[in-house]
């Protein structure tokens, strides 16, 4: 078996964005290149929460490949991160 690097250019950037859940709690979102299957072709977002550090981490897998996914995440608004959060899992 052999496998190939994703090239440099095809990571996601580290680019921090906030949100506040329904219970107030505070969430720092990263984005990141998928780790299940198919990571190859669709990044992740990675939530953890600020207020409480025992908190589970969550999860959320983005509809677009990771060299892409920095930028797309730079442009969501707040609407479609909170959309994210909800639909991500316990990590």
């Amino acid at each position: 078996m052999s496998w190939e690097r994703r090239p440099r250019e095809d990571e996601p950037r580290m680019v921090q964005r906030f949100l506040r859940d329904d219970r107030g709690r505070t969430w720092t979102g990263l984005v990141q290149s998928g780790r299940h299957e198919g990571g190859e072709d669709f990044a992740e977002v990675l939530f953890i929460c600020n207020d409480q550090p025992t908190e589970a981490k969550r999860v959320a897998t983005m509809d677009t490949p990771p060299g892409e996914a920095d930028e797309r995440w730079k442009m969501m608004g707040d609407d479609e991160i909170d959309d994210l959060f909800r639909r991500s899992e316990v990590a």
